[in-house]
């Protein structure tokens, strides 16, 4: 990414003039870039209501009812039930329609395959959407903005009353990632079942979404190239890079006293995220003092990592206020994707102060050869080259170490507020 972001012609709205413009946003899970979004538009002064499913707050419904609970059922509901909080969302602009996202985070508990929760995920996307639309129709909001998967029906309903609708588009086009899975499960059976497609209905609706769309939000010079090459005009694009906790997510106070080169890659253990490929590339390496770091769960049957067992240390849940401390803990980060937006996990290392070695796919904001390399998705032997030299290029490391902070520096959350609010009042004064 050359940049944090195309320019957008505004013209510097006060506060007054922005809370005079009705914005809904909407998403029916647990979304925390949703959260940031509706935070960010509401401290920029737009009278933002957020649409969801379930949201937490101290006084709310969902700890209501986990106070209803058996201790030990309610600790772990309140725990699933807190991930979905932000301090910046005022709870009074919440709109709820709980019952489609209780009833997949239950039927989610029953172990149900790949495609099944996928078929679930797709009826609550449906019943949500189709109740925002109806509130639009009423309501006459100016600005509407939903989320890749559950935003035709409020879309269509913006064009209706005359609003802007605008799908924020989290992912790379829906068709780009199809391809890239039919592929894997091809090249790399065995992982084929940590890789799910949605329903063919939910497919051609995320395809009319983008089409239809006034403008849509993007995260990555990656997603908006899936959506060019699939039709999506390249004017109608915004390119808007994620944000960070550059104060929680730092560099290690202190120098580790082990002398093991650790590898951390964070995120889910599937092929999506290239796994197989990490695991290649650690294998054949054999590098010795090296430890691999696998943060997250495990999607699919074990078998697939059987063969690599010895290879790395898997961590499967950490707590929230202890995952920075991972990255303080590491020298290198590595996260080879095949399709995404744009990476959390990405930024995350940067501002801790990690090379980073990922694709292009992943839709980072890291530079090749400043603060770390991008490498081909799928390309084993990019991914050990550039692992050894930064095993073995200590200076090398630390330079890259350093860019890797001041880049983060860059890619604040305070930095996505102003470049979200800015694209936000060149829509009212177009």
């Amino acid at each position: 990414m050359t940049a944090p972001g195309p320019t957008v012609r505004t013209a510097n709205l006060n506060a007054a003039e922005r809370s005079a413009r009705r914005v809904i946003v909407h998403h029916p899970g647990s979304n925390h870039l949703a959260y940031e979004l509706v935070a960010g538009l509401q401290h920029g002064g737009y009278a933002c209501d957020f649409e969801t499913g379930v949201f937490y707050t101290p006084q709310g419904l969902p700890a209501r009812l986990a106070g209803l609970l058996p201790q030990s059922v309610a600790s772990r509901v309140t725990r699933e039930f807190r991930r979905r909080a932000h301090g910046g969302v005022d709870p009074a602009r919440i709109r709820y329609h709980p019952l489609p996202e209780l009833v997949h985070l239950a039927l989610g508990r029953l172990g149900l395959s790949p495609d099944r929760v996928a078929a679930v995920v797709d009826w609550r996307n449906n019943i949500v959407d189709r109740s925002v639309a109806r509130r639009i129709r009423r309501e006459r909001p100016d600005i509407v903005i939903g989320h890749d998967g559950s935003a035709l029906y409020a879309q269509r309903a913006a064009r209706e009353i005359g609003a802007v609708g605008v799908l924020n588009q989290v992912i790379g086009h829906i068709d780009a990632g199809i391809e890239i899975f039919r592929e894997e499960a091809e090249q790399a059976p065995e992982f084929a079942e940590t890789i799910t497609s949605p329903p063919q209905a939910a497919i051609e609706r995320c395809r009319r979404e983008a089409l239809e769309a006034d403008r849509v939000i993007v995260p990555s010079d990656y997603v908006s190239d899936t959506l060019v090459a699939r039709g999506v005009a390249a004017e109608r694009i915004f390119i808007l890079p994620y944000g960070v906790d550059i104060e929680r997510f730092r560099p290690a106070p202190a120098p580790r006293q082990d002398d093991v080169f650790r590898i951390l890659f964070v995120g889910q253990i599937s092929q999506r995220k290239g796994i197989k490929y990490l695991m290649e590339a650690i294998r054949r390496l054999a590098l010795p003092k090296t430890e691999l770091v696998l943060v997250g769960r495990e999607i699919g049957r074990a078998e697939a990592l059987m063969p690599y067992r010895g290879l790395f240390r898997h961590v499967a849940h950490v707590p929230y206020h202890e995952v920075h401390l991972l990255f303080q803990n590491a020298d290198l980060f590595v996260y080879p994707s095949l399709h995404e937006g744009s990476a959390f996990a990405t930024y995350e290392a940067l501002a801790s102060g990690l090379p980073v070695v990922t694709t292009v796919n992943t839709g980072s904001v890291v530079r090749d050869g400043e603060e770390g390399f991008l490498v081909p998705p799928r390309d084993v032997e990019g991914l050990m080259a550039k692992i050894e030299l930064l095993y073995r290029d200590t200076p090398l490391r630390a330079a890259m170490a350093a860019r890797a902070r001041r880049r983060a520096e860059s890619f604040t959350w305070s930095h996505y507020r102003r470049r979200l609010v800015e694209f936000v009042d060149s829509l009212v004064t177009r």
